[in-house]
């Protein structure tokens, strides 16, 4: 029962936290293709996913945080031309901050999910 749990709570911050993160570039005037930003998006979290089935093989907290932070800056990395260039050069931190607190968020479901 515990695992259907954790992927029902990862499922539903990814599919939210992309439907967010696509309506903020609209709403901040970015021109943009919402079943693309979508798909884009969840294209940006393979790494984490890498991250997390080299974290499930490992034990050690240490070497998870830094998996974790690697995989968490390629992950923002690649989101990174494909949302800076939706919106205005003004509003690119506007845009990528939720991004990034998102990616955040799964690196820290990685760690704390044994």
């Amino acid at each position: 029962m515990f695992q259907s749990e954790v992927f029902a709570v990862a499922f539903a911050l990814l599919a939210a936290g992309a439907v967010i993160l696509t309506l903020n570039v609209l709403l901040l005037g970015g021109h943009i293709i919402f079943f693309q930003s979508l798909s884009l998006l969840g294209y940006c979290l393979f790494p984490l996913d890498v991250g997390a089935l080299i974290c499930m093989m490992e034990g050690n907290v240490i070497l998870k945080m830094i998996v974790v932070c690697v995989t968490l800056a390629w992950s923002s990395w690649a989101a990174y031309p494909f949302m800076s260039s939706a919106v205005n050069p003004s509003r690119k931190a506007l845009a990528l901050y939720p991004v990034f607190l998102m990616y955040i968020s799964v690196g820290f479901l990685i760690i704390a999910i044994d």
